[in-house]
């Protein structure tokens, strides 16, 4: 609860945004005997075998909790290799002339993250309901925004725990498509929208954010990230 606890904050002077948000979450894969592994960079498997459902929508979430020999651990998404693994838009029914990003979807490989619910940028690892996604030319990781809207709201830690969030959200991540003044808010292990009074998932639904300069504050972010 502590982590969560920071006053607010005077926003004289500060930079502030109209942003629009959608969220992301730890993509939970259960083993299938017949299906297909995660792969690393080199092609080493790296998990059990999950559906082509579950590969394809753990690549588009960014983050799999998934077991290797049953025992679970969570891999991140590393990047485009040149062989397709999985027809995504066959396994999700996806028209790839509408999104054709999903072509490519297949081509996914895997790291193991160091962090339990996966691994952001810069050796930052991903905290839940803190860590944003930004495009780094917009906010530079490392950039602390407070979001009016997000004060108050309850939300239920990976603990149990029931708190109320204090507003502000840390950039530590970022994902191919997030640009501009599009931010994507790490939920953990939940795919329900943790924050509905703000994420609307469409552009023309904005709210305003300020960009948090104190430097007491922003430390204490960065550590959080980096435990």
């Amino acid at each position: 609860q502590s982590d969560f606890n920071l006053v607010s904050p005077s926003l004289a002077g500060a930079p502030t945004h109209q942003l629009w948000a959608t969220h992301y979450f730890v993509h939970a894969a259960s083993a299938a005997p017949t299906g297909v592994p995660f792969r690393d960079k080199s092609g080493r498997t790296i998990s059990d075998n999950v559906s082509p459902r579950d590969w394809c929508l753990a690549a588009i979430e960014g983050t799999v909790q998934i077991t290797l020999n049953g025992e679970i651990r969570t891999l991140n998404y590393g990047g485009l290799g040149q062989k397709s693994m999985v027809d995504c838009a066959a396994a999700l029914k996806i028209d790839p002339v509408k999104k054709p990003w999903i072509t490519s979807t297949g081509r996914s490989f895997f790291s193991v993250a160091a962090g339990p619910f996966g691994d952001g940028v810069k050796g930052y690892r991903l905290v839940p309901f803190r860590t944003i996604a930004v495009d780094s030319t917009t906010f530079p990781f490392g950039t602390v925004l407070f979001i009016r809207k997000a004060q108050g709201v309850e939300v239920t830690l990976p603990s149990g725990a029931i708190i109320k969030h204090d507003g502000y959200f840390f950039a530590g991540d970022t994902g191919g498509a997030i640009k501009g003044r599009h931010i994507d808010v790490f939920c953990g292990a939940t795919p329900v929208n943790c924050f509905p009074g703000f994420i609307r998932s469409d552009e023309t639904k904005t709210f305003r954010a300020s960009v948090i300069l104190v430097p007491a504050v922003v430390e204490r972010l960065k550590a959080v990230h980096r435990q």
